[in-house]
């Protein structure tokens, strides 16, 4: 290691050298060029840096050199001066150039949550009283190299490298202070399920919610979802009805996504959860209304359709499963929900086929819709056409029966009488032989020793035997 440092002072001392000194926010800059005219000069440097290569491959480590680093900006281990510094960031624009200057702040402010971190429980009272201020920043990085505008499409992230508002940094402080000092974890749920009674936004709830987990799992559940259920309520108590008594979609307008609605984050921790207690307000809201404007006559109009909420459809199915199927049923042939909206709900179904009554209705439906599509015409072209949309149609809830790999003994029994019932249905003999198929498969799937060696997926227009 010496030689590289001689041959490294040699080198340093022959080239150009830069120095930068911040201070205050303020840059000074020196730079000292050398031309290096001679050539004999020249023919030196490049010795040493040969000599400097053969050195480094015969080190064959590398030696790391610590030194203390001060950045601007640092706090002089109070915790009210590292909040007062990070409620002044310069960070209110979203949009930015990637500079140098923006990355340097970047690293202050991950230096000052990790300083605050580590002041551990004498951090708590100052966290707790800025918390009940209401007070915060959206934090935006504008760089490529940290994804903060992820939380912004509905992704959270339990332990952020860089959180996306000042508020949420600090909830991950506690989160870490609370897990490094036992003796002080009650108090930091203490001050988190205090934030939680509070917020009135959903990115909070849902991410406070991954938080109290993490210091105790379960523990908190009833108060998390109590704050789900309270935000929700307010939503649609808030939102326009039709003459139909069904909410009214509308563009949400908000200043920062932070304060955006997030319903599908709510309705999601809802369903991991498994929470059935709100369960008669998701029937209310699963459909909803919405106005589109279409031209007729030459005019435009705006038009009334009925939608289906996927978040609050995503709820219900989520927890109830096939007992779900009764609720898709009854809305199922409700006027202007569109075949799109019908479709969705029959992909649900056939996951359900067999076991459920309702779910076998609503297939029914599509599959005699199928069968008659067989039916032979005088358009011979017309006649392919609709052969073959009743194919695809007959095809797909197949090869729905014959999904899976790891499927409970009763719900193959009941998939295997369904597909008896169908066999009634039609005479055409190439549907009858993918019934032969997935026959078949199904008895495949009801030895555990075949079941391994399965592909969960399937084809009905394929025998066993035959390979993809």
């Amino acid at each position: 290691m010496k030689i590289i440092a001689a041959i490294l002072a040699t080198a340093v001392v022959s080239a150009s050298i830069t120095f930068v000194v911040s201070s205050t926010g303020r840059k000074v800059v020196v730079e000292e060029r050398r031309e290096v005219r001679d050539d004999k000069s020249g023919q030196v440097i490049a010795e040493l840096q040969k000599q400097l290569r053969q050195a480094k491959a015969e080190a064959g480590k590398v030696e790391l050199v610590r030194a203390e680093v001060i950045i601007p900006g640092a706090s002089t281990g109070s915790p009210e001066e590292v909040l007062a510094w990070l409620s002044k960031l310069p960070m209110q624009e979203r949009r930015g150039r990637d500079t140098d200057e923006h990355r340097v702040l970047i690293r202050q402010v991950i230096r000052q949550f990790e300083e605050i971190t580590s002041m551990g429980p004498d951090a708590l009272p100052a966290i707790e009283r800025f918390l009940d201020q209401g007070l915060d920043m959206v934090l935006y990085e504008n760089t490529s190299q940290i994804t903060t505008r992820n939380w912004e499409r509905g992704e959270i992230y339990l332990d952020p490298i860089f959180p996306p508002s000042l508020r949420i940094g600090l909830f991950n402080s506690l989160r870490h202070i609370g897990k490094r000092n036992g003796t002080h974890l009650q108090e930091c749920e203490r001050i988190l399920l205090k934030v939680l009674g509070t917020t009135a936004r959903s990115l909070e709830v849902a991410y406070l919610a991954q938080v109290l987990d993490n210091l105790s799992k379960d523990q908190h559940k009833e108060a998390y979802l109590q704050a789900s259920h309270e935000l929700l309520i307010h939503f649609y108590d808030q939102a326009p009805k039709s003459g139909k008594g069904l909410r009214i979609y509308q563009e949400e307008k908000v200043d920062s996504f932070l304060d955006r609605q997030n319903r599908s984050m709510l309705w999601g921790l809802l369903r991991n959860n498994k929470d059935v207690t709100f369960m008669d307000q998701a029937k209310l809201e699963l459909l909803y209304e919405y106005n589109r404007k279409e031209k007729k006559d030459g005019q435009e109009i705006e038009v009334a359709y009925t939608g289906i909420d996927r978040s609050v459809l995503g709820y219900l199915t989520g927890v109830l499963g096939a007992d779900a199927m009764p609720i898709l049923r009854d809305i199922y042939d409700t006027p202007g929900i569109g075949d799109r909206n019908r479709s969705t709900l029959r992909g649900i179904a056939a996951g359900y086929v067999g076991v459920s009554e309702d779910a076998n209705i609503m297939i029914n439906s599509r599959m005699n819709e199928g069968f008659a599509k067989f039916a032979s015409i005088d358009d011979k072209k017309k006649q392919k056409e609709n052969r073959e949309s009743g194919m695809r149609t007959v095809t797909y809830y197949l090869n729905k029966l014959g999904e899976g790999r790891s499927v409970a003994p009763e719900t193959l029994q009941a998939r295997q009488q369904y597909l008896s019932s169908l066999r009634a249905q039609t005479q055409d003999k190439e549907v009858l032989k993918m019934m032969d198929n997935t026959q078949r498969r199904l008895k495949d799937m009801s030895d555990p020793a075949k079941a391994k060696k399965l592909d969960s997926r399937f084809d009905s227009r394929r025998s066993s035997s035959q390979k993809r």
